[in-house]
């Protein structure tokens, strides 16, 4: 009877590459004022992607960073100025091919100022991109060989990520509001700063639902006689669907948000008073859907009663052991006794948390960070708006089950509150909450059988000794064995007696017992 080859399709989206690259900016800022820069108050910036293209094995990445310098001129008149630095970079990746895939991600490292001179600021940044190369694959494997009475059979059971398909869509999030009572008239919007935070996110039948919210920080001078700094903050929810063919609830989702520079509008109440602002932030929201599947493939095959020929081909598969997300909340304090100042009033602060460091080490995961703060205060003993700047270490651990330190650990964090209160008259703390997405993987390179032929009029292969002693070998397997001399992984089990067949010992005998059919 013809060896018969039972086939399957397997789609799988292969890791190829993960690379890091930092990139540093240094730009001067020029302030137009007709006085001189007493002091930089503060910079902050974030950092968005515009583009990026695979082209002759080079990633090309376009982004730029915004920066807002707050600063103070001689006469005591705060302002701001918001300038955008463009960056290219092209990056050498290995193997890199056009129809690969890849997820770019940027992150600010660090951001530091210096007043060069009365009209000057020089900014200094650390830009990190994370890069990571996939290809979409689809493979043809053998699920199972029949036919031949003495076919062997060795399977593997892989376990992998589907991608279902993907999409990306935008919504503009905008609301109204008007200033509290106890809150001055707005002279002059100094800046806007706005994140937007997931909530929820679920999947029904082609639609993926989010949830979320985004949260406008304002900072501006006050029309009073004092012309003080004030910072508002405004909360505006959001639902939003993503369109994505083929998707349902039991499958699983990422989502990333990411939003473009706000636009607003200061607008009169029914006194003419510049109390009321309008703001407007749009969001693009990229959403990736998946499925975990696992199946049984045909890694290696020989008969019994003939020599058959194999076709091989080698696929490297990310396999998903674990995909979680986890809420942590970091707290740790501020504080300005280095300054020998006392903290009068809080008008900003700021947290980005940076991943430094993942591994395994038994069954945790464990990710170190760094907490980057920023604080913007009056300090009462000198009149002065100051800033203060400090970096929390932390580190997290997560209990998995069926993981080793050879794995593969994917870590995405984001704030998704921040609150802070004064503890003593020199000491602020923060809370931040932080959500972390963690993905464990495994890159398992195999061997796939992809055809079995039959070999035709060839020598007996069961023509040889009758009784073999064999001596284990450190490395060697039952199938291993079995296959070298043409008997089957059961007989060895049988005829030795063996209990554990896959805790062979190097130096243990297998005796091994080979059967000639004989025709009459």
């Amino acid at each position: 009877m013809a060896i018969e080859l039972v086939k399957d399709l397997i789609k799988i989206d292969q890791t190829v590459a993960r690379e890091e690259k930092d990139v540093y900016l240094t730009k001067n800022i020029d302030i137009e004022t007709q006085s001189k820069l007493a002091k930089v108050l503060n910079v902050e910036g974030n950092v968005s992607l515009d583009s990026f293209e695979i082209y002759k094995g080079k990633l090309k990445v376009i982004g730029y960073l915004n920066i807002m310098t707050l600063y103070m001129t001689e006469e005591g008149h705060i302002n701001s100025k918001s300038e955008k630095f463009d960056f290219k970079e092209e990056i050498l990746i290995d193997n890199l091919e056009d129809d690969m895939k890849a997820e770019v991600s940027l992150e600010i490292e660090n951001i530091d100022f210096l007043l060069s001179n009365e009209k000057q600021v020089e900014i200094k940044s650390v830009i990190s991109i994370n890069i990571k190369i996939t290809k979409n694959s689809i493979i043809n494997v053998l699920k199972d060989i029949t036919g031949e009475k003495g076919i062997q059979v060795l399977k593997e059971n892989i376990k992998y990520n589907e991608v279902i398909g993907e999409n990306s869509s935008s919504t503009i999030v905008k609301d109204g509001f008007e200033l509290t009572e106890d809150l001055s008239d707005i002279l002059e919007v100094l800046n806007i700063d706005v994140k937007s935070y997931q909530k929820e996110v679920k999947i029904v039948d082609g639609k993926i639902i989010v949830a979320g919210e985004v949260e406008g920080k304002v900072m501006y001078i006050e029309d009073s006689d004092e012309n003080k700094l004030n910072t508002i903050s405004h909360t505006i929810p959001f639902t939003h669907f993503v369109d994505v063919d083929g998707i349902n609830k039991d499958m699983e989702c990422r989502v990333k948000l990411v939003n473009s520079d706000p636009n607003y509008e200061v607008k009169k109440d029914i006194n003419g008073k510049n109390r009321i602002l309008d703001l407007e932030s749009l969001i693009e929201i990229n959403a990736k859907v998946f499925q975990v599947k696992e199946k049984e493939i045909a890694v290696d095959t020989y008969s019994t009663k003939k020599q058959v020929e194999l076709s091989k081909e080698n696929i490297k598969i990310t396999e998903n052991i674990n995909s979680f997300s986890t809420y942590e909340t970091i707290k740790d304090s501020i504080d300005v006794s280095y300054d020998d100042e006392i903290i009068k009033e809080i008008y900003s602060v700021n947290t980005i948390p940076i991943v430094t460091d993942t591994r395994i080490i038994e069954d945790k995961a464990i990710i170190e960070g760094i907490l980057n703060a920023n604080m913007l205060y009056l300090g009462e003993e000198s009149g002065e708006i100051k800033s203060a700047r400090n970096d929390f270490p932390f580190k997290s651990y997560i209990d998995m089950d069926d993981i080793c330190d050879d794995m593969d650990l994917e870590v995405e964090m984001n704030l998704v509150k921040l609150d802070y209160k004064k503890t003593s008259s020199r000491e602020v703390e923060i809370i931040s909450d932080i959500k972390t997405d963690t993905s464990v993987n495994r890159i398992k390179n195999i061997d796939i059988v992809t055809n079995v032929l039959e070999i035709e009029d060839v020598e007996d292969i069961n023509k040889g000794h009758s009784i073999v002693i064999y001596i284990v070998k450190d490395g060697d397997t039952l199938w291993d064995i079995a296959k070298r001399y043409n008997t089957t992984t059961e007989e060895l089990i049988r005829v030795n007696d063996i209990i554990a067949p896959e805790n062979l010992m190097p130096g243990e005998k297998i005796f091994i017992i080979k059967t000639v059919d004989v025709a009459i």
